[in-house]
Parts: C-alpha cells; structure tokens; sequence
C-alpha cells in the first residue's frame, strides 16, 4: 500500500489573491486570509502541486465531487476579502456551479 504523504493549500491561492485585490488588505487581513481555515485544505501531495497558484478557470479539483465545494470555498473567501474574479474565472465558476 503507497502512501502519498498529505499536505495542503490554499483555496484561493496567496499569489491569485494578490493580483486580485489582496495588495489593497492590511497586513492583519493578508495574514488572517492566509491562516483561515476556509482558506485551507488538506490534500496530497500530487494534487497541491497540480493547483499549484491556479484560479478556478485554470484548475478543479480531480474529484468531480468535490467541485461545487470547492468553488464555493472559493466564493467565500473572495467575498469575505473583497478579491475579484476574472471572466474566465467567473465563466469557470458559473459552469461548476449549474450542475450542482
């Protein structure tokens, strides 16, 4: 039995984040963005370096399942955070969305 040892990563990607609105947060909200626990998931690490620093436009998670959380997650925090999407990532996120 192979075990692929666990790691994580950010829902909304700390880099995305920052060309989408997080350079205008304080330093306190940069910092609570990176640590919120809506922000944070556990996966492999296969899979966190397929995400890599990618918005939903150019990545999904591999499990279908999972999609429509995920995107979800993803509104939240850039909701809370006051972050923008582009149209492709709208585009993207809309799509996941409709077949929930």
């Amino acid at each position: 039995m192979h075990n692929t040892p666990s790691t994580g990563y950010h829902v909304v990607a700390l880099s995305d984040a920052w060309q989408k609105g997080a350079q205008q947060l304080s330093p306190e909200q940069r910092r609570d963005l990176a640590n919120d626990p809506r922000n944070l998931q556990a996966v492999d690490g296969p899979t966190n370096s397929q995400k890599s620093d990618s918005d939903a436009a150019s990545w999904l998670p591999p499990n279908k399942a999972y999609r429509c959380t995920y995107v979800s997650r993803q509104i939240d925090v850039k909701a809370l955070y006051r972050l923008w999407v582009t149209q492709a990532e709208k585009d993207a996120m809309s799509q996941v969305l409709h077949s929930c």
